[in-house]
């Protein structure tokens, strides 16, 4: 690399710009959807997954009018309504993800032609099909892929949007936006930054004209969205859990870019454990994430230089995470992970860029590998090692059976989970559920007081509760009512507990 001047490496990297390797972008795409789509139901439904399920069981009018009691906007329920419908299975719900999630990985090949050229666009490609981040999203029947695809698009318009200002590149922006926004409400502030820096560019280069009606059609556009948010957060179910946001938050969203949720110690483990102690068992996955990321950042501002596409995806990355953290923090919403899918996105463009000096610097090709490395021992973990398994109601429900369940009486610690469980457990037999906030007193005694006058005094009956950390806001109710019934644990899955009793 010494030997090489800096006309030469431009020389070098711009070199076959209108030569497209198909080969290895066909197999980099095929990658994606394999990676997402490989034994997609060899876990059953999460309770959130259920929850999306049953919703989109309604009427697609009802759907489309929002009128259901989460604050998520409709777009992807009626997506889904649609697409379920379609194939005429349930089941179909996450491959709607996988189709996202592979879509996604286009979409990023295409913005990185974009943002470097037609050769080098494989390599943001590559690195969003092997993301682990991403492909959590991609494998569960939620809104999150589809909302990731969307808000890629976003992305995608706005670097042609920087580089020129046609009019289908204007088109692009304002139909991403509105189905990103109409997706999940998150997409909002994302949007904000974007167009913020494709409206300069554009006023700039080409004049007022196409930007500002850009922007018209879209506020336009979305006139309904502010009047669907007040609707929904107007009728909300009290039973809602808040996450605050800190440093630790942020490095872990960080990390699980490369990581997913599968290196490092599992999500149970970190809920169990000092912050300190977190850090200090994550310490070597740190270090091999901090090399690769930071290797190839700094790759990137010499192949792309400073200017406005890199400090977008800055923006949209590194400044617009803590700031809707700490804003969470103050208006009481609190931060989740999945919220920021998009993230993935700005993640794969700014170190694809890196990775597209392998030609000329030894140390991108190491960090390459380093990063591939990383991705792989997570799609391994996630695979393999139980100690990420997430929770699974359809294990569940056979580890009920597996302890003679299927006759006796079951009662779920949370209405939430009740229903999750309730999907796979014969209608037939009895499950009850009862309320484990604190709020929900009345009702949580009543609910035992109609379980128990059902069935007569001795009768055998399983308990079912999800994990619960100490420091959980349910922790303390959902003990005290296991310690008045007399359960006794009997087994454990990652997420879940099962306890026995009897009738008093």
């Amino acid at each position: 690399m010494g030997s090489v001047n800096s006309e030469q490496v431009t020389e070098i990297e711009r070199s076959g710009d209108a030569r497209i390797p198909w080969l290895l972008v066909i197999g980099v795409i095929a990658l994606g959807f394999l990676v997402r789509g490989w034994n997609l139901h060899g876990r059953g439904y999460t309770a959130d997954e259920v929850a999306e399920l049953m919703l989109a069981r309604k009427p697609l009018a009802t759907v489309v009018m929002d009128e259901d009691d989460d604050r998520f906007p409709p777009l992807y329920r009626t997506i889904l309504v649609i697409w379920d419908n379609a194939w005429g299975s349930e089941e179909a719900a996450r491959w709607l993800s996988v189709v996202a999630g592979g879509l996604t990985v286009i979409v990023v090949w295409r913005a990185g032609a974009a943002l470097l050229d037609e050769r080098d666009a494989v390599w943001p490609a590559l690195l969003m099909a092997c993301c682990p981040f991403n492909i959590h999203f991609a494998r569960e029947g939620r809104a999150y892929a589809v909302y990731g695809l969307f808000a890629a698009m976003m992305f995608w318009a706005a670097l042609r949007l920087l580089r020129r200002g046609e009019r289908r590149d204007w088109a692009l922006m304002v139909a991403s936006t509105i189905a990103a926004v109409y997706c999940h409400w998150y997409a909002v502030p994302l949007g904000c930054v974007l167009w913020l820096f494709v409206f300069y560019a554009g006023w700039r280069r080409d004049g007022w004209r196409r930007p500002v009606g850009a922007a018209i059609a879209t506020a336009v556009l979305l006139i309904p969205a502010p009047i669907l948010l007040i609707r929904a957060s107007a009728d909300l179910p009290d039973e809602e859990l808040y996450a605050g946001f800190d440093l630790e938050a942020l490095g872990y969203t960080f990390v699980s870019l490369a990581g997913g949720f599968t290196i490092g110690p599992a999500m149970k483990e970190l809920r169990s454990m000092p912050a300190a102690e977190g850090i200090r068992q994550f310490m070597p996955w740190l270090a091999a994430v901090g090399f690769a990321g930071l290797t190839l950042a700094w790759q990137a501002v010499r192949r792309l230089g400073i200017g406005l596409p890199l400090a977008m995806l800055v923006a949209t990355s590194t400044l617009l995470v803590p700031l809707l953290g700490y804003l969470g923090n103050v208006s009481g919403s609190g931060f989740v992970y999945r919220y920021v899918v998009w993230l993935a996105v700005p993640y794969a463009l700014i170190l694809g860029a890196g990775a597209a000096r392998c030609r000329v610097s030894w140390l991108a090709r190491i960090a390459v590998v380093v990063l591939l490395a990383v991705n792989a021992v997570a799609l391994y973990n996630r695979a393999y090692d139980a100690r990420y398994d997430e929770e699974d109601f359809r294990a569940v429900a056979a580890k009920l059976e597996e302890l003679g369940a299927a006759e006796a009486p079951v009662l779920v610690a949370s209405n939430y989970m009740g229903h999750a469980l309730q999907y796979y457990w014969p209608t037939e037999r009895s499950l009850t559920s009862f309320p484990i906030f604190a709020h929900h007193g009345e009702q949580r005694a009543e609910r035992l007081a109609e379980f128990k006058a059902a069935h007569p005094a001795g009768t055998k009956y399983w308990i079912v509760s999800q994990w619960l950390p100490e420091d959980d806001v349910r922790r303390e109710t959902r003990d005290a009512v296991l310690a008045e019934l007399g359960a006794k644990p009997e087994a454990e899955l990652v997420q879940m507990e099962i306890y026995s009793a009897e009738v008093r």
